[in-house]
């Protein structure tokens, strides 16, 4: 009977190893068909590697990988960080959460992993299996969004900051002018009295005056650079000279530029195209950045980039060009500087998107971007857009217009919720006009119905009271609204507003404005018929 019971036992044990066999043969296929990188690795020595990750890696065999170290295949910066936590999981005989790591393939490249690991029994020892995902895709998709989000986020910004800065410029300016006017008359007044000591004071000022409004017009014409990177619109597109774009990207670069080494622009003739201009300055701005990182440091003198346009000979594309004579790039790696996330610049210096974004946006437009580079002469982009159709490209700047007869007086309401900025063009426009000033738009309903106005000229973004519900009231209460409704605006920074000065027939003054600029757009407009006066 215990002959019986020993032959019993021992077929039951040879089912059950037969049948832990099949489940270990079941498991390991599994393991060696998934998509899934697997490696088992103990004491930094590694075990056993599946096919997928041999293949990933790009070695031809798993024995090529068994006994290597860890580390081979790891990316340097990540070892540390791996022996930590396998020390962690020994100590506590429980799986690491999800992490991601770095590993190395053999020609050089580099895949991010996410990795789930724990301890588990493996040829006669505690080993540390590691299930791995090549999330590189993933990661590098992300990067995308997230370099978008950036872009739009800035673009925002600089639109924003844009207005911000323009609502305080234009009551500076306004003052400036009307201080300079107020110069004007007390030297010339004093000059008839012979009070030479009081007319030299005023000549003085004046000159005070004189470099006052240079340092606003500076600031006026930085922050309309700054504009054009702004994402509040950055689909449209209409007929920009290319050379306009290109001036607005070497300003925002130019104080980098200049401690870099020396700019040199040659712009010959060139089509208008048809483009975003927000677009195209993110990618004139990059590659100019791109041209600077490549001078060397300490040469100041002798660093130099050259900024060209011309127009093609035989299609007729506009053609832009920044070269620069830094080291230039060699031949192995010229082929790959538009791959995403290839880079040349050390950590923490280029994220690898730069040329790839550019790539992207100019092939968005139709156009090229090439690059051509020799070791030790320097490197050129160059990028080729198709000319704008059915455009006037013989534009000539329009010649002085000789001095016109006065604006007539007009009854003028200025509505903006600035009171800084309202208290000057009220100073500015009284000495030439009957004029009212509101500082909300409920102020200005009323004052629109107590009398008639020749002309109003109103703030679009005002606090409560979007631009279509101004437009629609002042249509309601002003015949001709289109002629005598007058939009202010320090940078229309949101969509809504941009399309709504995009739709509105109305004039728009841009702030700042200077008192030309009032004067101009006010001659337009012709007072309204006046009752005849009793007698």
């Amino acid at each position: 009977m215990h002959d019986d019971h020993a032959a019993q036992t021992s077929r039951f044990e040879g089912v059950v190893e037969e049948a832990l066999a099949g489940v270990r043969g079941l498991f390991r296929l599994i393991v060696e068909k998934t998509s899934e990188l697997v490696v088992v690795h103990r004491g930094g020595k590694i075990l056993y590697a599946n096919p997928t990750l041999v293949a990933c890696l790009g070695h031809e065999s798993t024995e090529a990988l068994y006994g290597r170290p860890l580390g081979e295949i790891l990316h340097a910066e990540d070892v540390t960080r791996e022996n930590r936590r396998v020390r962690v999981m020994l100590a506590t005989n429980e799986a690491a959460p999800l992490y991601t790591y770095r590993l190395m393939r053999r020609d050089g490249s580099v895949i991010t992993v996410e990795v789930a690991s724990a301890p588990a029994p493996f040829e006669g020892g505690i080993a540390i299996i590691s299930l791995c995902r090549d999330i590189t895709t993933r990661i590098e998709t992300e990067a995308r969004v997230y370099q978008a989000n950036l872009m739009n986020s800035m673009g925002t910004l600089a639109a924003g900051v844009a207005h911000e800065i323009n609502n305080p410029l234009a009551y500076v300016t306004l003052n400036i002018a009307l201080v300079t006017k107020k110069l004007e008359d007390l030297a010339s007044a004093s000059g008839a009295r012979g009070d030479t000591e009081t007319q030299s004071l005023a000549r003085e000022l004046l000159g005070f005056c004189g470099e006052a409004l240079d340092g606003t017009d500076r600031v006026a014409q930085i922050v309309r650079d700054f504009r054009v990177f702004s994402s509040a619109n950055q689909e449209e597109r209409r007929p920009i000279d290319v050379r306009r774009v290109l001036d607005a990207s070497i300003k925002v670069a130019d104080n980098e530029i200049r401690h870099r080494g020396h700019l040199v622009r040659s712009y010959g003739e060139v089509p208008l195209v048809h483009a975003n201009e927000a677009r195209l300055g993110q990618v004139f701005l990059n590659l100019l950045v791109n041209a600077l990182q490549a001078l060397p440091q300490g040469s100041a003198q002798t660093n130099e980039i050259l900024v060209v346009t011309a127009t093609h000979k035989v299609s007729g594309s506009a053609l832009v060009e920044i070269r620069d004579n830094g080291p230039g790039i060699p031949p192995e790696i010229l082929n790959r500087v538009f791959e995403p996330f290839f880079t040349t610049k050390p950590v923490g210096v280029g994220s690898g998107l730069g040329l790839s974004i550019c790539r992207s946006i100019v092939s968005a437009h139709g156009g090229r971007i090439e690059i051509e580079s020799e070791v030790g002469k320097g490197t050129v982009v160059r990028v080729t857009l198709l000319p704008a159709e059915n455009v006037d490209l013989g534009q000539e700047p329009r010649s002085e217009i000789p001095k016109r007869a006065p604006v007539p007086r007009l009854t003028v309401l200025v509505v903006d919720d600035e009171p800084a900025l309202l208290s000057a063009i009220v100073r500015q426009l009284e000495r030439s006009h009957d004029v009212d000033g509101r500082t909300s738009w409920k102020g200005a309903l009323e004052a629109l119905a107590d009398k008639p106005y020749d002309a109003v000229l109103c703030d679009v973004m005002m606090p409560g009271v979007s631009g279509f519900d101004i437009h629609r009231s002042l249509c309601e209460r002003m015949p001709e609204s289109s002629e005598r409704i007058v939009y202010m605006t320090g940078g229309a920074f949101t969509q809504d507003a941009r399309s709504f000065l995009a739709q509105a027939p109305n004039r728009c003054l841009e702030k700042p404005f200077s008192p030309a600029d009032l004067e101009e757009i006010l001659r337009a407009i012709a007072p309204r018929p006046r009752a005849p006066s009793s007698v």
